[in-house]
C-alpha cells in the first residue's frame, strides 16, 4: 500500500510539472508582445530609465543622455539591440555594440530580464507604464 501510493504521488507530480511548465512556457511566449511596444521605466529611488519601443527602434533615456538602437527580434520573447546613438559620457559600450535581452518572465506590468553585453550579463526588470 505504501509503495502505490508513492507511485500515485511520483505520478501525480510527473503530470503536473510536465504539463504545467509546458503551459507555462507557451502562455509566456504568447504574453511577451507587452514588450513590443511601449514605454518601460527601470531603476531604483536613485536613477530611474526611461525606455520607449516601436517597432524595431529602442529608445533609452538617460536624464538628458540618450542612447538609441535598433531591434532585431529572435523570437517573441528575445531581441537583440544594436546600438546607433550614444550620448552618455563614459558610458562602457559604443555605437555598433549588441545587447541581447531576454524576458524571463511576467507579472502584471512588470517584466523580469536578462541582458547580455559583450561578456557581461545582468537581471533587471521594467515596468510599462504606456
Amino acid at each position: 500500500m505504501k509503495n502505490r501510493n508513492f507511485f500515485l504521488v511520483f505520478v501525480f507530480f510527473v503530470l503536473v510539472f510536465s504539463f504545467g511548465f509546458k503551459n507555462n512556457s507557451n502562455s509566456l511566449e504568447k504574453n511577451c508582445s507587452i514588450l513590443h511596444k511601449g514605454t518601460f521605466k527601470y531603476g531604483d529611488a536613485q536613477f530611474t530609465g526611461v525606455i520607449k519601443i516601436k517597432g524595431n527602434k529602442h529608445v533609452e533615456y538617460h536624464d538628458k543622455y540618450v542612447i538609441k538602437s535598433d531591434l532585431e527580434w529572435v523570437n517573441d520573447c528575445e531581441y537583440n539591440a544594436t546600438m546607433t546613438k550614444i550620448t552618455v559620457p563614459n558610458f562602457p559600450y559604443g555605437v555598433g555594440d549588441k545587447m541581447n535581452v531576454k524576458i524571463e518572465k511576467i507579472e502584471g506590468d512588470k517584466i523580469f530580464i536578462l541582458t547580455t553585453v559583450q561578456d557581461k550579463q545582468w537581471k533587471g526588470s521594467l515596468i510599462k507604464v504606456e
